[in-house]
């Protein structure tokens, strides 16, 4: 209990979920007085869809666009809540590992925020979710922002 985090990492989606821990990830990070730094990965269609993904750049294109503006959103919404120190990421690759094994920034994540679910429900049923991934993957702590209400 004592831990005193340096850089903590919080995976957003775009569901409520996500959101929610995105929440917490800044209350964590003011208290601590931290690095925040918000990752959100566009999952490659290729994985589904296999050629026709090069007809779908335009759109995978759009997507980034769109979640770039969400991040500066993000950003202010952190800077508003005393959190100054944010690092936005928006990757395309494999939601699971990226997250796990995140080495975009200069120093190690010493705690992943992630929600207990997020917006692939299908994916989820036949391959488990991504956080059960992240937990059981990764060598930072995992705190799991469990949003379902009782």
């Amino acid at each position: 209990m004592g831990e005193t985090y340096k850089n903590i990492l919080v995976a957003v989606d775009g569901s409520d979920q996500a959101e929610v821990a995105f929440q917490e990830a800044i209350k964590i990070a003011k208290r601590n007085g931290t690095a925040l730094h918000v990752l959100y990965v566009i999952e490659e269609m290729s994985n589904y869809f296999g050629e026709l993904t090069m007809s779908m750049g335009t759109v995978m294109e759009e997507l980034r666009e769109n979640e770039e503006e969400e991040m500066k959103k993000r950003v202010a919404k952190a800077h508003e809540l005393g959190v100054d120190n944010v690092h936005t990421y928006v990757m395309y690759g494999y939601p699971k590992s990226l997250i796990a094994d995140f080495t975009e920034a200069e120093e190690p994540m010493d705690l992943i925020v992630i929600g207990r679910t997020g917006l692939n429900g299908l994916q989820r049923a036949l391959v488990g979710s991504t956080t059960s991934y992240v937990v059981n993957h990764t060598d930072a702590n995992v705190l799991v922002v469990n949003t379902t209400k009782k």
